[in-house]
């Protein structure tokens, strides 16, 4: 490698893996915050220095899954596709395997060198998990090393991970998971895409294939944009995926996420061990019962309930304190204007108590949206948000949503009408 050769890496992980404290372990106080083109969603990059190398990393948005359903979810995936950097770290909770493994799958699929960080690795202890990090890297193809970045622990051996990982010139041998019945579906539409390929598709086509046969939106741009004749390719497409769900009574999006599990399933039992039976955590506790098939969607009916309530019912009647004051403020902007005539009242006065009328619109509603903000607030630090999200994601599913349109429905729907 070059001196000061400049590295692109990508962070990739699930929101609460500890991605964020990764990043600021290996970076410190050398990063600089910035936005991605023409979104509002904030762009972390940082680097440091490794022998001979200057490693640039870029935080991506936290995310569980790499689909089009979510602004966050195609930041990730457009940064890997099109910035393609050197390697992506991928940052597991090793307290919870098998959910994280998800990602990691698809990042995988990508056809990317990727560096697992095993994460969180005293809270796995405490809950008397073993890893065999080992059989997990067999497993994967991937290099995994265990950190604690809260406590700085791993720090060198993940900087040296990542820069091993970046000079590495041999290709990888891709992952695969066997999607069974969907196999000669796949096979034969990478035969499509390989022999309709222009110069400007530079994408895997297994993983674009796997996309396809989820109907992501994303990927059939992608075919538009760099296949020829992609009205056949579509086609083909979408009369396989009627087919798939016609003959096994399923959605091959929802097939391909089980088979995942499924994968991620037998690799936890190969490379995790309990040490010891630990009793469940209160957070666990708390999911057997907010989550539960049946009692989940009435906790989360009665939380919409309380919110509208709270903020809508009882804070507007918070409006009888506010708006005397208001309405005393618009008076005396009134008494100070100039008088209004018989027929015709000054322009200065009209434009002005029409500039009050606006502003006391909008602070009426002040009191609603403080208590609405705050109970949303105390559903996000509490972990329920994620919660409502998982519990309504199959109902979302069926409108071509998203578990985490969630919010935007309580602000856009529940009580705005929209």
């Amino acid at each position: 490698m070059k001196e000061k050769e400049k590295v692109l890496v990508a962070v990739a992980g699930q929101p609460n893996s500890g991605k964020s404290t990764v990043f600021n372990m290996l970076t410190g106080a050398r990063q600089h915050v910035a936005n991605y083109p023409g979104v509002t969603v904030e762009k972390k990059s940082g680097t440091f220095r490794h022998q001979n190398a200057r490693i640039e990393l870029v935080d991506l948005p936290g995310t569980y899954s790499l689909t089009s359903y979510s602004l966050e979810e195609r930041i990730a995936r457009d940064f890997i596709l099109h910035e393609k950097p050197a390697l992506v770290v991928d940052i597991v909770d090793a307290s919870n395997l098998k959910r994280n493994l998800y990602l990691t799958f698809q990042l995988l699929e990508m056809e990317i060198p990727v560096v697992i960080d095993l994460n969180m690795m005293d809270v796995a202890e405490r809950r008397g998990y073993e890893i065999d990090t080992r059989e997990l890297k067999r497993q994967t193809g991937a290099p995994v090393v265990p950190t604690i970045a809260n406590k700085g622990k791993g720090k060198r051996e993940l900087r040296k991970a990542i820069f091993e990982a970046s000079r590495r010139k041999e290709t990888l041998k891709p992952f695969r998971i066997d999607y069974g019945p969907l196999e000669p579906i796949l096979k034969e539409l990478q035969g499509k895409l390989s022999a309709n390929a222009k110069p400007s598709a530079g994408y895997p086509l297994r993983w674009l294939a796997v996309k396809l046969m989820e109907g992501d939106s994303e990927a059939k741009r992608i075919v538009e944009k760099h296949f020829e004749d992609p009205g056949e390719i579509l086609g083909y497409v979408e009369t396989k995926r009627q087919e798939f769900a016609s003959q096994h009574n399923e959605a091959p999006e929802r097939f391909i996420a089980i088979r995942r599990y499924q994968r991620a399933d037998e690799i936890v039992k190969h490379s995790l061990r309990e040490k010891r039976k630990v009793t469940l955590t209160l957070s666990d506790r708390i999911d057997k019962v907010v989550c539960n098939r049946f009692l989940g969607p009435v906790i989360v009916a009665g939380v919409i309930y309380a919110l509208y309530e709270l903020s809508i019912v009882e804070g507007y009647k918070l409006t009888a304190y506010s708006w005397p004051v208001l309405a005393w403020f618009k008076e005396l902007v009134a008494s100070i204007l100039p008088s209004p005539g018989f027929i015709e009242e000054p322009f200065i006065r009209s434009l002005t108590l029409g500039v009050v009328d606006g502003i006391i619109a909008v602070l009426n509603y002040v009191p609603i949206f403080l208590i609405l903000f705050t109970l949303i607030a105390i559903l996000e630090d509490t972990g329920y948000m994620p919660r409502m999200a998982f519990i309504l994601d199959r109902i979302f599913r069926h409108f071509g949503l998203h578990g985490q349109s969630t919010l935007p429905l309580i602000l856009g729907g529940v009580y705005v009408g929209g």
